[in-house]
């Protein structure tokens, strides 16, 4: 329990009473959080110091009608993107029941209603400060434990938010069990699983273990299936792994959403008075009221048919590895040794996700005797809405510094700034000879060729003569 509930209990005492109001302000919630948040998370009107009556009270009463009829600019709004944090956590009753095992950071366009949801695998290894170095699902609990203001969901998005470098707005955290009851309140939801797979050490509530089992195909899933669907990380054919695991989480987010605003969701008051009842006591989150008019105009011109969806993870082409502490605990840290290349997707992942009419063309060629370097780097860069038309190596392979060159005069400078400050690299328009344009395939086409440096490079397991720093102090220097 956080240290605010028993001034919540105490202020819980002077609220309204009128039961109307208080279940058209929760519908409204439920509206807000399932299109924006793209999840059916509901909302505790918790009466707090932070309460939505009570900011509102204090507002002036100009202010209080300009909130009250969307009139105020939502946060990040003037910034034409509002970011959010959804957290998944075992509750009470599990082991660890307030790690996280579920992290997505968001984020919402507001000009286009394009959608991006980056998951973030619970082994990253951050800093948390005060507490040293430590995988990311930890923020939350020691929020819990410290009692910080806001509750643990709100340290864990100020970790968050710090190690990304960007501001994020709005959070909300929800327990396994009402995920669950939430599921089987809308009469269970449509997921269409990728592959079939088995996982048989899936956790039983006795600390035992169970076999669970999937076909490949679009199927109705309950509560309990839908959780297991979730939380299963030991499963053959490819889905054993926290990463196989966040793309299942993504999906049922958006059959959540979907399955919220269907016809027979939206015109029956049981079943939305059944899931408020399910999540009041199971949402943290510090939406206020006030804004959900605002919310509801601007989510009309949300494309949920177009979201953006990255899983962080240690693929060939991913943006993390494996590593291990001094005490033998397996982490992910990011494969060039700092937050730069992830914290230049973090912030400009919307920047080129229009490139489809037309594409921002890059030839990638590694400079280095690093092998699978091109090949790795493409995978991040088509991340960010870069078209790779090739990857290869460059004749010379001694290049210290990656540099980028400019192909046409007409180059997209967005995209320039991007390929710059995420690759750390000098840009120069001048192309060497023995790079010989001739003898590369599209080269007409390209805007850009990169050839990668060795400054660009990780530690070990890679050889890269000139990384000398620790990983971990690498980041400390960034």
């Amino acid at each position: 329990m956080i240290s605010h509930n028993s001034q919540n209990n105490l202020n819980y005492q002077i609220r309204p009473k009128n039961k109307f109001l208080r279940f058209f302000k929760i519908v409204f919630f439920v509206f807000l959080v399932a299109i924006v948040l793209l999840s059916v998370f509901s909302y505790k009107i918790i009466p707090s110091h932070n309460s939505v009556l009570g900011s509102i009270g204090r507002l002036p009463v100009i202010k209080q009608f300009r909130q009250i009829f969307g009139m105020e600019k939502l946060q990040g709004e003037l910034n034409d993107r509002i970011n959010f944090l959804l957290l998944g956590q075992g509750g009470v009753g599990h082991d660890g029941p307030y790690l996280t095992d579920t992290i997505i950071f968001g984020s919402l366009k507001l000009s286009t209603g394009d959608v991006a949801l980056i998951s973030i695998p619970r082994d990253f290894y951050i800093k948390i400060e005060n507490n040293g170095w430590l995988k990311i699902n930890t923020a939350n609990s020691i929020g819990e434990i410290n009692d910080y203001k806001g509750g643990g969901s709100a340290y864990a998005t100020k970790i968050i938010s710090n190690s990304f470098d960007v501001p994020i707005h709005y959070w909300a955290r929800i327990d396994f069990n009402a995920f669950e009851k939430a599921i089987d309140d809308l009469d269970g939801i449509k997921v269409c699983v990728d592959r079939s797979f088995e996982d048989a050490f899936y956790p039983t509530n006795d600390h035992e273990y169970q076999t669970i089992a999937f076909e490949s195909g679009c199927q109705m899933m309950d509560g309990n299936t839908a959780l297991k669907f979730s939380r299963s990380r030991h499963g053959n054919n490819l889905e054993g792994s926290d990463f196989a695991r966040a793309e299942r989480q993504q999906k049922i987010i958006l059959a959540l959403k979907d399955k919220f605003f269907s016809f027979g969701t939206l015109t029956s008051p049981q079943k939305i008075y059944d899931l408020i009842n399910t999540l009041q006591d199971h949402i943290q989150t510090n939406v206020e009221l006030a804004e959900i008019p605002h919310f509801l105009k601007t989510a009309q011109n949300i494309n949920t048919d177009n979201i953006k969806r990255v899983v962080l993870d240690n693929s060939t082409r991913g943006l993390l590895r494996d590593s291990w502490t001094e005490d033998g605990a397996y982490v992910l840290l990011p494969r060039t040794g700092n937050l730069k290349e992830i914290q230049t997707l973090v912030k400009n992942i919307f920047i080129l996700k229009d490139q489809r009419i037309k594409p921002v063309n890059v030839i990638v060629l590694n400079g280095t005797e690093i092998e699978g370097w091109a090949m790795e780097t493409e995978g991040y860069l088509r991340d960010l809405g870069f078209k790779i038309l090739l990857t290869g190596n460059s004749p010379q392979q001694t290049y210290e510094k990656t540099v980028v060159y400019k192909i046409k005069d007409d180059y997209n400078k967005d995209a320039l700034e991007i390929l710059k400050n995420g690759l750390d690299a000098n840009v120069t328009k001048y192309i060497p000879e023995f790079i010989n344009v001739e003898n590369i395939d599209d080269y007409n086409k390209a805007e850009f060729i990169v050839v990668l440096g060795s400054k660009a490079c990780p530690e070990e397991p890679r050889v890269c003569e000139d990384a000398t720093k620790d990983p971990i102090e690498e980041q400390l220097s960034n």
